[in-house]
């Protein structure tokens, strides 16, 4: 009897579920269980634990990430011009700093500094096109799925008995990271930009931290402790800079030593805990110094709803603390639930607080939550380091401060498991693992799968395919607009957000003004303090002529927000329609007070200058709407360049149209413009150069070739100016002072009686002008006296 019950409690019990599911093995262990030693586990272990990864660590560290790396690049390609989609649109295109964020000047002056700084050096590779900044947040995301990959394997592989964990260290590994890079969960944080960046590095921060905690517990030598010491604080300093939820860092990094490192004793775990006690004082020190104490003493103030996305059942009501934790509840069994079933996913939801604790969709949460709570507690009572219980402690200890006491005007938003989907994607992917190791046994005669690389490489490509197809699916709702708000409609029909943004895309993308009206209307009747869609209706109907209709819907939205500057800057364009210049300009006055940088507000007060007859006020407006200003677009500059132009400002054009070609080298008669402005300037021979450069990209371009000769001849080139005029006449275009032209190149070179042949030509041409002829006419008088005459 003791003898049966050795062979029950002896790790080869568990050897069925090695990777390896060779029947040797398997005979083994049953003729001779007790011969098998916990060191000959180990060496027999071809699932990827500690002997296999010291004898192939070379393709451990380099073939699995490669592949995992270059799965994401390409489940991810697709949406990679995706536009700009919700809060991205405000945070990014609309954030004006962007333009002159360095790193000098944002270092540590805040608690998403870094975030600021990426998007400004995104801004300089590519001003506003999403291209860049999404690669970013690829690169991230893969970053971040490869920590994951190698902190399992390192902190699997290392442990000290053998397990079903550390046997299959591997494939778990690989499935963990596999499931983070490609659930289709982790769209939303990936293809929201800003969040992206927000949610990516905080969580990049971490995982940095807590590898460098393995490598720290791993090292032998002082040196290479105090290197990854150092590392470590240097990382939790920036991680500072990258969301607020990095503060429960030195939690996390307490869970993983535990489960990890002491395994579950306390006598290992007290000698690094000066360690956690030592960054947590840092950690907060450093939060103190960047946000201030008042930010903590005002974490739990009540809030109000924000517009357009109400949470509580009554419109007007507070959000106070204890409604907003005890709906938490059904928040947190959501969570879990999107990551086994990810087909009702959605941007938005329209969940409101439970109204009470033993409402339903409170108390039948609470109690599931409690059986996993009893769940975890039982299995720590059987050993202190479960990892099952890592994974599920993982997961609500960065879950805790976004779905407890804290309120927010924010229910839910699927983002924030993005650092804890961690914990329970390794409780998935064990899952998987045992299932596939099952799998193996059942089919031992398949020897790619039993083999111990290749065979889990497979299982992990195999898995990806359903994974990256359901990714690929699901990221197309932020391909554009229109898709990404209709699938919030559809999924979350009770917010008035989703319908005004709907409105807006159907007005402003489609130029469908007429069927955005009803989202609008919809919207404005669903949550009455919402101004947004007042304003857009308004837009809507001046589009179809009702510009009194605008600016009684605007007015209506202005009441119910005065500090609204598209507001005002739309009712300025109204009415000036209806040429009220006097309220137009106290209307776009409001709105620069309201934000200085507007530059469309700029824009039309220049457009009532411009109605006054003042123009040099007209011009200081357009000047100031694209270069003090958020208008430093093409027609920003365009506008301004033309206006400077009229004004005879020509090194104030010249600026202009060098901005709008920098920032669109195809925009109509800029390069045209450009030239024009030269020679208007005096300034031939950069005239000239411009000439040449729009004919190279079109030969065909008469009004070049044309005005370059006129240029050529000012610089007293008549030779030159020639040829240009002769292209002209070649292409048989309906130039009628041509051949005047072309008779003052002549005369210039000596050649008077070609000169004259061709202005006779020219008088005796029925369907020149007579005003032409007339010219033509004078200047044979003036060569047959021989009077040298200047005929340029």
């Amino acid at each position: 009897m003791k003898k049966e019950a050795h062979i029950k409690d002896s790790p080869v019990r568990h050897a069925h579920t090695n990777l390896d599911g060779r029947s040797s093995c398997a005979k083994a262990t049953e003729d001779k269980p007790e011969a098998l030693s916990t060191e000959a586990l180990a060496k027999v272990d071809l699932a990827g634990g500690s002997s296999m990864v010291q004898q192939y660590s070379w393709f451990y560290k380099i073939i699995p990430p490669s592949i995992l790396a270059m799965i994401t690049g390409l489940i991810y390609w697709p949406s990679l011009n995706y536009e700009f989609q919700f809060d991205d649109i405000a945070n990014i295109t609309k954030h004006f700093n962007i333009r002159s964020n360095t790193l000098s000047s944002l270092k540590f002056t805040g608690t998403r500094w870094i975030s600021y700084w990426l998007n400004a050096i995104h801004y300089s590779i590519g001003k506003f096109e999403p291209y860049s900044y999404r690669v970013g947040n690829v690169i991230i995301h893969t970053a971040n799925g490869l920590l994951v990959y190698f902190i399992l394997l390192t902190a699997l592989s290392n442990l000290r008995k053998p397990s079903f964990f550390k046997n299959n260290a591997f494939l778990i590994s690989l499935l963990t990271a596999l499931l983070f890079l490609l659930h289709p969960v982790q769209t939303q944080t990936v293809s929201y930009v800003i969040q992206g960046e927000l949610e990516g590095l905080a969580t990049m921060a971490i995982l940095g931290m807590v590898l460098c905690l393995l490598k720290f517990a791993q090292a032998k030598s002082f040196g290479a402790q105090t290197f990854l010491g150092t590392l470590l604080f240097g990382i939790a300093a920036l991680s500072c800079g990258t969301k607020e939820i990095a503060i429960i860092s030195p939690a996390l990094l307490i869970i993983v030593d535990w489960f990890f490192i002491a395994q579950g004793e306390w006598s290992s775990f007290k000698k690094r805990a000066w360690i956690y006690g030592l960054l947590s004082v840092f950690i907060i020190g450093m939060y103190l110094w960047l946000i201030k104490s008042a930010f903590f003493t005002k974490i739990l103030e009540v809030k109000k709803n924000n517009i357009g996305n109400v949470i509580t059942a009554d419109p007007n009501a507070m959000i106070t603390p204890l409604s907003f934790f005890i709906s938490q509840f059904k928040v947190l069994l959501h969570y879990l639930w999107i990551f086994i079933w990810p087909f009702n996913i959605c941007v938005e939801y329209d969940w409101v607080l439970s109204r009470g604790f033993f409402a339903p969709d409170c108390i039948f949460p609470f109690m599931a939550l409690l059986g996993i709570a009893y769940g975890t507690f039982k299995l720590l009572q059987r050993n202190m380091g479960n990892l099952v219980a890592f994974g599920i402690i993982w997961f609500f200890t960065c879950m805790a401060p976004r779905s407890s006491f804290i309120p927010s005007p924010e229910l839910l938003v699927d983002y924030k498991t993005y650092m804890a989907s961690f914990g329970f994607l390794f409780l998935l992917s064990c899952g998987l693992t045992y299932a596939f190791t099952k799998l193996i046994n059942a089919y031992k005669n398949i020897a790619v799968l039993a083999h111990p690389k290749y065979g889990a490489l497979m299982a992990g490509l195999i898995f990806a395919i359903p994974l990256g197809i359901s990714t690929v699916k699901r990221n197309t709702v932020w391909r554009s607009g229109l898709e990404f708000w209709e699938n919030i409609i559809h999924n979350a029909p009770g917010k008035a957000r989703a319908y005004n943004n709907y409105g807006v895309e159907l007005s402003q993308k489609l130029q469908q003004f007429a069927q955005a009206i009803p989202y609008f209307q919809k919207a404005i009747g669903m949550d009455a303090k919402y101004p947004d869609p007042c304003n857009n209706l308004a837009v809507a109907y001046s589009h179809l002529g009702r510009t009194d209709d605008a600016i009684a819907a605007l007015r209506q939205g202005l009441a119910i927000n005065p500090y609204y500057p598209e507001g005002y800057n739309n009712l300025a364009s109204f009415l000036l329609i209806k040429k009220d210049y006097d309220q137009a300009e106290k209307a776009l006055n409001i709105a620069l007070k309201l934000r200085p940088y507007y530059g469309k507000a700029y824009f039309n007060m220049g457009r009532v200058h411009l109605e006054r007859g003042d123009q040099e006020k007209a011009w200081q407006c357009f000047k100031d709407s694209c270069t003090k200003a958020d208008l430093d677009t093409d027609i920003g500059f365009a506008t301004f360049a033309k206006v400077s132009l009229g004004l005879k400002k020509y090194d104030e054009a010249i600026f202009a149209y060098k901005k709008v070609l920098e920032i669109n080298p195809n925009y109509p008669d800029a390069q045209f413009n450009l030239a024009n402005v030269y020679f208007l300037w005096e300034k031939y021979e950069e005239a000239v150069m411009v000439y040449d450069n729009i004919i190279k990209q079109n030969p065909q371009e008469m009004r070049a070739h044309y005005n370059q000769g006129e240029a050529y001849l000012k610089i007293n080139k008549p030779d030159k100016a020639l040829i240009c005029f002769q292209r002209v006449e070649k292409m048989q275009h309906d130039v009628p002072q041509l051949p005047i032209r072309i008779a003052a190149c002549l005369e210039k070179l000596g050649k008077s009686q070609q000169a004259r042949s061709y202005l006779v030509d020219l008088t005796n041409d029925a369907k020149a002008p007579q005003n032409i002829k007339q010219i033509a006419a004078g200047l044979i008088t003036t060569l047959d006296k021989h009077y040298p005459v200047k005929l340029g």
